[in-house]
């Protein structure tokens, strides 16, 4: 089941990050037209979700999850590992 699509743009490209529940779990990845944008996926338990939206201090993990996977797309990350891997091979 789909719970929320962001669109952005980032370097003259659309992505979207996606994040969906399977009623367990909420699971967030960014994509490139249609496919992953890389190889992170981002996930956190709906119960631990919703412990930290009813706490004291309330925290949305999923909007957290997202943010950071638009982010790590913005600053390569990704290519920052896989470069990191190559040289250490």
């Amino acid at each position: 089941m789909q719970y929320e699509t962001q669109e952005f743009q980032h370097n003259g490209v659309a992505y979207e990050v996606r994040s969906a529940t399977d009623g367990t779990t909420i699971w967030v990845r960014a994509f490139e037209g249609g496919r992953p944008a890389n190889g992170y996926t981002y996930s956190v338990a709906l119960e631990t979700q919703i412990v930290a939206l009813s706490d004291k201090y309330p925290r949305d993990l999923a909007a957290s999850l997202i943010e950071t996977a638009e982010d790590d797309v913005k600053s390569g990350k990704w290519e920052q590992y896989v470069a990191a891997v190559k040289a250490a091979s």
